[in-house]
């Protein structure tokens, strides 16, 4: 296919959409609506998620590395938006003030224990926030679509009933543009599904990275 063709194709698509009902329009500018919204969330949650893993791959190492906690909160330092210094600054925190009130105390550790659970909770409701977006576009958009598409053939029988034919002529471009809403549905539908599965995994992945320094924050405070 030469420029010229998609130009033909792109002009057709477009020729389509002007052309439709106020319906077919309304149903396209909801999934356009969806779409750009879905993208962004896409962008957003996967720098975000990434910035995580990244984060957390370098706390690790430094943790595996530290002797004792007070030099893990020397040693580490980070963008105070990313869970694993939450993890460290919550601890600390914590730490601090039950030595200051009452000293050395038993239950300090189950306390700090304690802490990073509802930190940890908290960090990864963070994370998944705007990703159910994603699934109601999901799950909605290709309906969506489906909607235009039956409200489109709708007016095509009512076009014939009006002509009294069922030439192709008569029938060709009603089925088209009432098509296209169901295509519309799919092209938003099926990359919203698919970065819901893939950002979904990853953020198990920073999850357990979570889980994994919140015990190795507890060990150096063991220590």
């Amino acid at each position: 296919m030469g420029v010229g063709d998609l130009n033909v194709y792109s002009a057709g698509l477009v020729g389509l959409v002007s052309s439709a009902g106020p319906v077919a329009k309304a149903v396209v500018i909801i999934l356009l609506f969806f779409s750009v919204t879905s993208w962004t969330i896409i962008l957003f949650k996967w720098k975000q998620l990434s910035t995580a893993e990244r984060d957390g791959r370098k706390f690790l190492k430094i943790a595996r590395d530290s002797e004792s906690f007070k030099k893990l909160t020397t040693v580490y330092a980070d963008n105070p938006e990313s869970p694993f210094y939450k993890l460290v600054i919550t601890s600390y925190k914590e730490l601090a003030g039950r030595e200051k009130q009452s000293g050395p105390d038993p239950q300090t550790v189950p306390a700090v224990e304690g802490v990073l659970r509802v930190t940890v909770s908290e960090e990864t409701e963070r994370l998944e926030k705007r990703l159910s977006f994603l699934a109601t576009t999901a799950n909605t958009a290709p309906f969506i679509g489906l909607f235009g598409t039956v409200w489109g053939i709708m007016d095509s029988f009512r076009e014939i009933g009006v002509r009294g034919t069922t030439s192709l002529a008569v029938v060709a471009p009603g089925i088209s543009e009432a098509l296209i809403t169901t295509a519309l549905g799919l092209a938003t539908a099926i990359p919203a599904v698919l970065a819901y599965n893939y950002l979904a995994n990853r953020l198990k992945g920073v999850s357990t990275k979570m889980e994994h320094a919140s015990a190795r924050i507890v060990n150096l405070i063991n220590r």
